[in-house]
């Protein structure tokens, strides 16, 4: 992209480091020297790294680093210094997200302490902005100067943001967690699809305050945030996040990364028990408080420029131009045209908001060294992010907006149609992410061939495309009038790019999930597309909007009309359908095929007590930069994940901490000599390791219980083999099935056939066949047990496991006409 003549260069302003965050960064880089020397493995390292925002990539000895800007507030100089950084230590440009954070991709691991640190002297940090945390704080990117919102939330997201930064609560939580501000009834930072949601609100007493939802999330199974708070006071912000965290905490599933976060805490326990148990949390932390504080706010300085005359005059500028009465474009000059997308008059008189539109968020360093003199010479020299991918800079002059325009064009900058249908938005997908599947920035540029920038007509207004390279919904698929997320699709030996087209969705008045409705071939999609906007416009009634449209219209018949973009041609008859946009080689996805279930639930406990380690290696680094709080924490955390390697065996997997403790101790009492006495009761042992008590002797102690406990566990499991037994353990009786406590659904369910019946629907692998397998060794030679287990993977995995072990398996067939369930017959064989 040509970006015109150089920005000019400024010196940039530092602050000193102060202290604690200096020693968090060499911590860091202590840290990194130890992977690389060998004596820390990359294993181990990983959630560490994460911690601090630093992302691997799907490229090798490379990282991506995310960079936290809450509210998506930054300052000239702070984007200066981002600008030198890519420039220096990346690929010279950066990424807007839509957490409006910023990403540098192909950073050495070696450069990512000194990133750190360059952030750091300019107020600017990446700690927490990844693992499972409190991610970035998000907030309308207008607050302060919309016409229409109740009060600035600008303070408020900025306050809770760096409440939340580093704070022990937010260090070890289950999964990710996200918060969201809205200032008005538009909602532009979409609270409903946030773990917790703020929108503001004022009461008919004049009282301003936030009405708040919790649960909501997108991802493989996204939800709508249930309604909480009706009316929250200022006073009761924070106390009142830090309840619905808490809960979260406590009851988070750790064991199954997909059913995390905290809306599936919701499905399980029901809305209304969710909710006792929050206000119990709630009310906990008022009794050890004397009375509810006023909040004390973080301001944001983001004044009013003087007004200067140019050479434009003072004069404001009209909006050059619209739209025909039959929707289509009239001819306007390309500043009209920018000036019609991209300028937001603020409800302050006399100035305007400018939206710098970003292609798939991405922008060079020199592109933000010339946005930040710009915001610097027309407004007051403050820019934030969006969640669109943008960037925005606001206050400047509505006199001098065409000066603006015509700075912008000079660098690149004055793309017209920004937050626009034009403006599609798009995740980084294959291009660098791990998880990504398909290139949805590769379909992105695609697709703006058939809605070019500026000349969408007024017919589609208020229409969005999201582009999501896999089913995590980095872009926001769910939500969008046109969702896409990337998947594979398998013809004989070649698998194909391929995507799910969802249609409807909206956060808008109503928040809507869209319905996924055609899987298309990646080269489909823009005809796909294509297609369905002229079935809009031949079938809409007077006055529909696509929205509209789609809502009435119905699944299945948008289905029906998409169908033939549906068709996947073999290899052999299009070897193009097999390349994923802008890519050169044929398209490939890892596929593991059937798995192996004993190996499986070896991995598995591999997988617990490396994860045991992981968290003992973060409290030793903690405890040895003072910090005892976080690293008691991790000490806790490091023996629930030892105990939970040790319950694999049993094919007891629980869902909280309490039932997990609960479940060892059982173990413990029901096998002698398998667990060392140290160890015996250890519900009541780990009590204290939830206590602020912060002296470095207390500390040690508890790190070398924890240290000794996952030694324990470690060399237990490490004599299991493939028959998944414990070695040293005397067992009695009927001591060795599995608590019903944690398998109430489970059981064998009696019946007046030959074969008993062992219902393992819904179980997952591998502990499916672990309760099958604990269940055959309790039968004798000849024996026969009927299993139900579910379609796909159990199906798959479980009696090929079994006859790797050496029974019979005498029959497989479906347990209902659906084929969602099946029934197994397998004869025990004593090997």
């Amino acid at each position: 992209m040509d970006t015109g003549r150089s920005a000019t260069i400024h010196e940039i302003k530092t602050i000193p480091i102060p202290q604690e965050i200096l020693e968090e960064i060499e911590t860091f880089e202590d840290e990194v020297k130890r992977v690389q020397s060998g004596e820390t493995s990359v294993e181990v390292f990983k959630p560490f790294r994460l911690q601090y925002g630093i992302y691997g990539q799907r490229q090798p000895d490379v990282q991506m680093v995310r960079i936290k800007i809450p509210f998506g507030g930054l300052t000239a100089n702070q984007l200066r210094r981002i600008a030198q950084l890519a420039d220096t230590y990346a690929t010279g440009v950066g990424h807007i997200t839509t957490r409006q954070d910023i990403q540098l991709h192909y950073v050495a691991l070696d450069h990512a302490g000194t990133v750190m640190r360059k952030l750091a002297e300019v107020d600017v940090t990446t700690r927490e902005a990844c693992a499972n945390t409190v991610r970035n704080v998000t907030a309308c990117h207008l607050a302060g100067v919309c016409q229409g919102e109740v009060f600035d939330v600008t303070p408020y997201a900025k306050t809770v943001a760096y409440h939340l930064l580093r704070n022990p609560l937010n260090q070890s939580l289950p999964r990710k967690f996200k918060i969201a501000f809205s200032g008005c009834r538009h909602d532009c930072a979409l609270t409903p699809i946030h773990d917790i949601g703020l929108l503001a609100t004022k009461r008919e007493d004049g009282a301003i305050g936030f009405r708040m939802t919790v649960g909501g999330g997108l991802g493989a199974a996204p939800r709508i945030g249930h309604l909480l708070r009706e009316f929250v006071p200022m006073e009761e912000l924070i106390p009142i996040i830090e309840a619905v965290i808490k809960v979260f905490d406590n009851l988070g599933n750790r064991k199954n990364r997909t059913k995390a976060r905290m809306k599936f805490v919701i499905d399980k326990l029901g809305f209304e028990e969710f909710t006792r148990r929050w206000e119990e949390a709630y009310q906990s932390m008022e009794k050890s408080q004397s009375s509810l504080q006023p909040i004390k706010l973080l301001v944001h300085q983001d004044p009013a420029p003087l007004i200067m005359p140019t050479k434009s005059g003072n004069g404001s500028q009209g909006n050059g131009g619209g739209n025909g009465a039959d929707g289509q474009v009239v001819s306007l000059t390309p500043f009209e045209t920018w000036r019609r997308g991209n300028v937001i008059t603020q409800r302050q008189p006399g100035f305007v908001a400018a939206v710098i539109k970003l292609p798939m968020g991405d922008i060079t360093a020199d592109q933000m060294l010339a946005v930040a003199d710009l915001a610097e010479t027309y407004s007051n020299g403050n820019i934030r992010t969006t969640i669109h991918q943008n960037l925005i800079t606001r206050w400047i002059p509505e006199s001098q907006i065409e000066d603006f325009y015509r700075e912008l064009g000079s660098h690149g900058l004055a793309e017209p149609g920004a937050e626009q249908l034009e403006d599609i938005v798009a995740c980084p997908g294959t291009d660098t992410c791990g998880l990504g599947i398909t290139s949805a920035k590769g379909l992105g540029r695609a697709l703006s061939e058939i809605f070019p920038a500026g000349q969408v007509p007024d017919d589609l207004k208020g229409v969005d495309v999201k582009i999501s390279g896999c089913h995590n919904s980095c872009a926001q698929h769910h939500i969008a009038t046109i969702g896409l997320h990337g998947v594979g699709k398998r013809i004989g030996e070649h698998v194909a790019p391929v995507y799910e087209v969802h249609l409807g969705g909206q956060v808008n008045g109503t928040a809507k999930i869209g319905q996924m409705t055609v899987k298309v071939p990646a080269k489909n999609v823009p005809a796909a597309i294509s297609h369905l906007i002229e079935v809009y416009r031949r079938d809409r009634q007077s006055g529909e909007s696509l929205q509209m449209f789609i809502t009435r219209t119905g699944k299945a018949k948008l289905k029906e009309e998409l169908i033939p973009h549906t068709i996947l041609p073999s290899y052999d008859q299009d070897p193009s359908y097999y390349i994923d946009w802008e890519a050169d080689d044929e398209f490939t996805v890892e596929d593991l095929g059937p798995g192996e279930c004993a190996g499986g639930a070896l991995e598995m406990i591999d997988n617990r007590i490396l994860e045991a380690e992981q968290e003992l290696y973060q409290a030793r680094v903690l405890a040895e930069k003072h910090q005892y709080a976080f690293a008691i924490n991790k000490a806790y955390r490091a023996v629930v994940a030892g105990a939970k390697g040790l319950l694999v065996t049993e094919g007891v997997d629980p869902n909280t901490d309490a039932e997990t403790l609960a479940e060892f101790d059982r173990l413990a009492a029901s096998k002698e000599g398998l667990i060392p006495e140290t160890y015996r009761n250890l519900s009541a042992q780990v009590g204290d390791l939830g206590t602020k008590e912060s002296t470095g002797e207390f500390t040690q102690a508890k790190i070398a219980f924890a240290r000794g406990f996952v030694e324990a566990c470690r060399t237990i499991t490490e004599g299991i083999g493939k028959d998944l037994k414990l070695e040293g353990a005397e067992t009695g009786g009927e001591s060795t099935k599995p608590s019903e406590a944690a398998s109430v659904e489970q059981g064998s369910i009696p019946t007046q056939d030959e074969a008993p019946i062992l219902d393992l629907r819904g179980v997952m692998c591998p502990l499916n066949y672990v309760k099958t397998k604990l269940k055959l060794e309790m039968m004798d030679h000849g024996d026969r047990l009927e299993v139900w287990l579910d379609a796909g993977e159990p199906i798959k995995n479980v009696p090929m496991s079994l006859r790797n072990d050496g029974h019979k398996v005498l029959a497989e067939d479906p347990l209902e006409a659906d084929n969602q369930h099946f029934k197994v017959l397998v004869e025990k064989v004593e090997v």
